[in-house]
C-alpha cells in the first residue's frame, strides 16, 4: 500500500510540475506591453493623420467608451482593452485614406459598435477626422475575403508597426495572396483611375494617398524585373515580428507570379518568432472573438461575433 502511495504521489507532482511549467511557459494572447508612439507610424509623413485623429476623439469619450465595453465584457482585461482601441484607430486611419476598409478583427469591431452609442460625439468625431460620417457595417454572416484582407495587410504594414499584439488581434499578417485584380488595377491604372476606384474622395492626405499607390505601383514593377530575371530573386528576411513590413515586397512578388504556392514561399522566408506569431495568430484568433479559447487569454471569452472576421483568411459582411 505505501509503495502504491508512494507511486502515486510521484505521479501526481510530476503532473503538476507538467501543468505549472506550462502555465507559467505558455504565451499569453494579448502581451501588458507599451504602446508605440504616434500609433507606430513607419514614416513620419503620417505623422499629421496621426495627430487630427487623435485630437478628433476627446478624452472624456474615450473614457466612456471604454467604461461602457468593459461593463458589457467583465472578462476583458483593461490593457487588452486599451491594445484593441488602439489597433481600432488604426483601423480609422486606413478608413481616413481608402474608399472600402472591411473589418477583420471582432474585438476591434465590437469596440467600434458601442462608440456608436455616443450618437452625439461619433458624429463629431467622424465629420472632424473624415470629414463625412462613417458608417458601421458589423461582421454578421460573413463570407471570406481571403484577396482583399491581403491588401488590407499590404496597406496596413505599410502604415504601421506590427507587433505581436497586433498579429493577435487581426489574426496574423501576409497569409494569402493579394487579389488578382487588385494587382492588375495597380498595374494598368494611371494615378487618377486608381485614386477614383480604391481611395476616399476629396483631397485629405492626397499625397500620402499617392504615395501608397506609387510603392504598390514600384513593387509590381520590382517583381516583374525579378521575374524576367532582370534583377536577382532575393528577399530580406525578418528576423523578429517587428520587421513584418520587409515581407510587403515579398508578399506582392509572390501574389503577382506564384499565388498557388504563397503560403509556402512566404514561410520560408518566415524567422523562427515571426513564425510562431503567425501560427498563435491562427489558433488564437477564434478564441478571442468567440468561446472556443481554453483558458483566460487577456480578452477574455464572453463575447460571440465572427470567428472568421478576425483571422487570416478575412470576411466581408
Amino acid at each position: 500500500m505505501d509503495l502504491i502511495l508512494l507511486v502515486f504521489g510521484v505521479l501526481f507532482t510530476a503532473f503538476l510540475i507538467i501543468v505549472i511549467y506550462k502555465g507559467a511557459s505558455r504565451d499569453p494572447f494579448i502581451k501588458n506591453e507599451p504602446f508605440p508612439e504616434n500609433l507606430g507610424i513607419q514614416t513620419d509623413d503620417y505623422l499629421p493623420m496621426i495627430q487630427q485623429l487623435e485630437k478628433s476623439l476627446p478624452e472624456g469619450y474615450i473614457e466612456n467608451i471604454k467604461n461602457r465595453v468593459l461593463r458589457e465584457h467583465p472578462k476583458w482585461k483593461d490593457y487588452a482593452y486599451d491594445w484593441t482601441f488602439f489597433e481600432l484607430k488604426r483601423y480609422f486611419v486606413i478608413n481616413a485614406i481608402l474608399k472600402t476598409v472591411p473589418m477583420f478583427s471582432s474585438k476591434a469591431d465590437e469596440i467600434w459598435h458601442e462608440m456608436l452609442m455616443f450618437t452625439r460625439e461619433y458624429d463629431q468625431f467622424s465629420k472632424n477626422f473624415f470629414g463625412e460620417y462613417l458608417h458601421h457595417s458589423p461582421n454578421m454572416n460573413s463570407t471570406p475575403i481571403p484577396g482583399e484582407r491581403a491588401f488590407f495587410d499590404w496597406v496596413y504594414l505599410t502604415l504601421f508597426e506590427a507587433g505581436h499584439n497586433s498579429s493577435r488581434i487581426w489574426g496574423g499578417f501576409l497569409q494569402n495572396p493579394i487579389k488578382k485584380e487588385i494587382l492588375d488595377d495597380f498595374r494598368s491604372m494611371n494615378e487618377t483611375q486608381l485614386l477614383n476606384k480604391y481611395f476616399r474622395t476629396g483631397n485629405d492626405w492626397l499625397d500620402l494617398k499617392k504615395k501608397i499607390i506609387e510603392k504598390l505601383k514600384h513593387e509590381i514593377s520590382e517583381s516583374e524585373l525579378m521575374n524576367l530575371g532582370k534583377k536577382p530573386l532575393e528577399f530580406t528576411k525578418p528576423t523578429s515580428v517587428s520587421q513584418y513590413s520587409y515581407l510587403l515586397f515579398p508578399a506582392v512578388y509572390f501574389s503577382v507570379y506564384e499565388p498557388d504556392w504563397f503560403e509556402d514561399n512566404m514561410n520560408e522566408l518566415l524567422p523562427e518568432e515571426l513564425a510562431k506569431a503567425h501560427a498563435a495568430g491562427m489558433v488564437y484568433c477564434s478564441g478571442f472573438s468567440c468561446s472556443s479559447n481554453e483558458h483566460d487569454s487577456g480578452g477574455g471569452n464572453d463575447s460571440g461575433g465572427s470567428s472568421c472576421s478576425s483571422c487570416g483568411g478575412g470576411c466581408s459582411s
